[in-house]
C-alpha cells in the first residue's frame, strides 16, 4: 500500500512571484483602490470647483478698516484717538485682511509698542469682519523734575518708572500730579521706556501708594535725596514730603522696602490721619513751617525747619 501523504503536501513547487506581480496584488487590494479613486476624482474635479467658487480674498467681510478695531475704552488720560496712533506709528495699512495669517500679530505687536499699553495684548477676531484687542492701559503717578540742560521741565511717569508721553499732558493736567524732585539722571530717550534711576522707581511707589490721600493730606512733591555721593538702591532711599505751605514730612524708605525697623506703609499713613485728625493739617500751624517725622515707633515728632535744634513730640 502506498505511504500515507500528508495533508499540506504540495506535489507542484510554486514559483516565487513577481516585483510586478507583487505590485499588482498590491494595487488590487480594495484599500487600495479606494484611495485611489479618490486621488483622481480630487485631481479631476477640484480645479473645475476651484474656478467655480468665489475668491474670498475680494469677499468684503473679510477686510475691516485699521479705524474700526475695537479696544477697551480709554481712560480719561489717555488719548482718545490711541487707536488711531498706533496705526500710524507701525505703518498699518487702511484696511486688514483678516485671511492674512499674519495679521492678528502684526496688531498685537503695535499695540505692545505704543507707550500707553502695558504689557502683552491679545487680538481676537471674528466674521462679519471684526477685530477686537484686549489691552491694559498704564496710568501715570507723578511727575520729575529735571533741570539738566537739553532736558528741561516736568516728565511723567507710570508706577513702574516708564517714561510717558509728555505731550499727551496739558497744563493744568499736569498740576493734579505729585512732582518728584531732586532728580539728576536725565529721562529714558523715548516714551514707553523704563527710567532706571532708583530715586525715580523709589519715588513712584510712594506716589502709588499715597495716590487716595494726596489732596486730603496737603501733599505737594516727593522729595529724594539730593546730590548723593553713591549709588543707592531704591528701597535705601530716605524720602520726605513736602506740603503746599513749606512743611515736610520725612516718611523714610519707599513702600516695600524690607529693612528691619521700618514701619509699613499703612502704618505711616494711618500716623498721618492720626495727626491730621487731631492736630490739624501740617500747614495750619502759625508758627510753621515744621518738619514731621513719622518713622519712629513710638511718636510723631516735629520740628521748625528753620530751628533745627528744637523738637516736639505728637
Amino acid at each position: 500500500m502506498p505511504a500515507h501523504m500528508p495533508d499540506d503536501f504540495d506535489p507542484l513547487p510554486r514559483r516565487p512571484s513577481t516585483p510586478v506581480e507583487k505590485l499588482l496584488d498590491w494595487l488590487l487590494q480594495p484599500t487600495v483602490l479606494l484611495l485611489l479613486s479618490f486621488s483622481v476624482a480630487a485631481w479631476v474635479f477640484v480645479p473645475k470647483l476651484q474656478v467655480r467658487l468665489p475668491e474670498l480674498g475680494n469677499d468684503r467681510q473679510y477686510w475691516l478698516a485699521t479705524s474700526k478695531i475695537e479696544i477697551p475704552p480709554p481712560p480719561d488720560w489717555v488719548p482718545h484717538d490711541l487707536a488711531a496712533q498706533v496705526a500710524q506709528r507701525a505703518g498699518l495699512p487702511e484696511e486688514l485682511s483678516l485671511l492674512d495669517p499674519d495679521v492678528a500679530r502684526r496688531v498685537a505687536l503695535a499695540f505692545e509698542q505704543h507707550p500707553w499699553v502695558k504689557g502683552k495684548v491679545r487680538v481676537s477676531t471674528s466674521v462679519p469682519a471684526r477685530m477686537r484687542v484686549d489691552l491694559e492701559y498704564r496710568e501715570p503717578v507723578a511727575m520729575v523734575r529735571v533741570g539738566q540742560a537739553g532736558k528741561v521741565g516736568l516728565f511723567p511717569i507710570d508706577a513702574d518708572g516708564t517714561l510717558l508721553p509728555s505731550a499727551d499732558f496739558p497744563t493744568a493736567e499736569i498740576a493734579k500730579y505729585p512732582v518728584i524732585e531732586n532728580v539728576s539722571t536725565p529721562p529714558a530717550e523715548s516714551a514707553g521706556t523704563v527710567w532706571k534711576d532708583s530715586c525715580v522707581l523709589g519715588a513712584a511707589r510712594l506716589a502709588v501708594e499715597l495716590k487716595p490721600f494726596w489732596e486730603q493730606f496737603g501733599f505737594q512733591s516727593i522729595l529724594t535725596p539730593a546730590n548723593s555721593d553713591r549709588k543707592l538702591a531704591w528701597d535705601d532711599l530716605n524720602l520726605q514730603l513736602s506740603t503746599r505751605g513749606g512743611s515736610r514730612v520725612i516718611w523714610g524708605r519707599p513702600p516695600g522696602a524690607k529693612h528691619p525697623g521700618e514701619l509699613p506703609a499703612d502704618k505711616k499713613i494711618e500716623r498721618i490721619k492720626f495727626y491730621i485728625r487731631h492736630h490739624g493739617p501740617f500747614d495750619s500751624s502759625t508758627h510753621g513751617p515744621f518738619e514731621y517725622d513719622i518713622t519712629r515707633w513710638t511718636d510723631i515728632s516735629r520740628k521748625p525747619i528753620a530751628d533745627r535744634g528744637s523738637s516736639q513730640r505728637r
